[in-house]
């Protein structure tokens, strides 16, 4: 990505109970250090505008697109089914649905929760898990025989403020409580799903927005990196989740570790450069989930594929973790401007089939080496970007449009 001319958007994760004017407030008090862009989108010096703009108080952008017709009983995930799985990151009420859950059924083969897994959702305080919409993912994708992602073990934005409660960082004895709890957690959770979860993102967005550094530290909100002073949790996660598994059964962790991240094409050297350090250090990495919340125009397909070479140069898997289409470059000139809706016109929507084409091209060109593509959601009617960073504005990202049917980009990737 082009650190000059990227959009900024803020990373899933949040939105899902967040009213609108909370994220008015999150994203005023995130800008501009550790505010999440998608993939494709620039990394500006500074980001700012007022964020009473950020947040509106109706759904704007329209669809006017007819949807699209698919071939008589087609299915992406059978389509695909000599490539790479295609999976989709769901909700409980996607699965209790009838309408959305048909079209998990038919067209994919695979699913991550996209919240209900995260450690912030399930142990919302300290010796108390709650399993009632995980555990009914996990039974959901069992029943359908489809592998999972666990998503995410690490990650800074939904830990549990109880893990790193009154704790001072750079003190041992704080570095030592934090181990535990996290040591436990990845002992609770792994053993719960091994069965159905055939790869984990074990951490999640660790590498830094400011090109000048490599690890994003406490000012850029982690608290982890704030605690240990240091790089450290990411190998103790890597090697804590390697040795979970391997307490099952030997070389059960085998393909399972990965390190997931936005905006690679800007950090791959970073990235890179630290799961080399952990393998040296003796944990298992298998693996980069390059999450791909790519803009209509960019990140182009050239500097995707330079980007893939380089994982797969550096004896890596990819998988396709967070798959979306953004309309909207709200970052222009690298300051925060909140680009007007548009109506989701019939020629928009070939613009956005042309670039989910060209994007399933590249894949099934690596598609040796990629292990999984994965939509971040089944339709447009759900979507975090219709939320972040600009609220009541329709973003139609995905496959499926507001009233889950095929749109021409769901056409496009069928057609090859």
């Amino acid at each position: 990505m082009h650190r000059l001319t990227m959009s900024l958007v803020p990373r899933p994760g949040l939105h899902r109970r967040a009213p609108r004017r909370f994220h008015a407030l999150l994203l005023a008090l995130l800008l501009p250090s550790c505010i999440q862009r998608s993939e494709g989108a620039a990394a500006p010096a500074a980001a700012g505008g007022d964020p009473a703009t950020v947040a509106g108080t109706s759904t704007k952008g329209a669809s006017t697109a007819p949807p699209a017709t698919l071939p008589e009983g087609a299915s992406i995930a059978k389509k695909y089914q000599e490539f790479f799985s295609v999976g989709v990151a769901v909700t409980q009420k996607n699965l209790t649905t009838p309408e959305v859950r048909d079209i998990i059924t038919r067209h994919f083969n695979r699913l991550t929760a996209e919240n209900a897994w995260k450690w912030g959702e399930l142990s919302p305080a300290k010796d108390r898990y709650d399993w009632g919409e995980a555990d009914a993912i996990a039974e959901f994708a069992r029943e359908h025989k489809m592998p999972m992602t666990g998503h995410a073990l690490v990650w800074h934005r939904q830990a549990p403020g109880w893990v790193f409660a009154r704790l001072a960082n750079g003190d041992p004895q704080a570095i030592e409580a934090v181990k535990t709890r996290l040591k436990a957690h990845i002992d609770t959770i792994i053993p719960r799903y091994a069965d159905v979860v055939d790869n984990w993102d074990v951490v999640n967005e660790a590498i830094s927005d400011n090109s000048e550094k490599t690890y994003r530290d406490a000012t850029e909100g982690s608290k982890f990196y704030g605690i240990f002073g240091s790089e450290e949790y990411v190998y103790l996660a890597f090697l804590w989740a390697q040795q979970a598994y391997e307490a099952r059964a030997a070389g059960s962790s085998e393909g399972k570790l990965y390190y997931n991240d936005y905006n690679v094409v800007l950090k791959i050297d970073r990235i890179i450069s630290m799961l080399n350090a952990v393998r040296e250090k003796g944990a298992r990495v298998d693996g980069i989930g390059m999450q791909f919340h790519v803009r209509l125009d960019w990140p182009g397909v050239e500097l995707l594929d330079e980007t893939m070479q380089k994982i797969i140069a550096a004896g890596y898997k990819i998988k396709v973790s967070e798959l979306d289409v953004n309309l909207y470059n709200d970052y222009p000139d690298g300051k925060f401007k909140a680009a007007p809706a548009v109506d989701f016109t019939p020629e928009l929507a070939q613009t956005q089939a042309k670039r989910y084409a060209e994007l399933f091209a590249l894949f099934r060109k690596h598609a040796e080496h990629i292990t999984s593509v994965t939509l971040w959601g089944v339709s447009d009617d759900h979507t975090w970007l219709d939320h972040e960073p600009v609220g009541g504005r329709n973003n139609h990202p995905l496959l499926f449009d507001d009233q889950r049917r095929p749109k021409a980009a769901a056409a496009a990737i069928l057609d090859f």
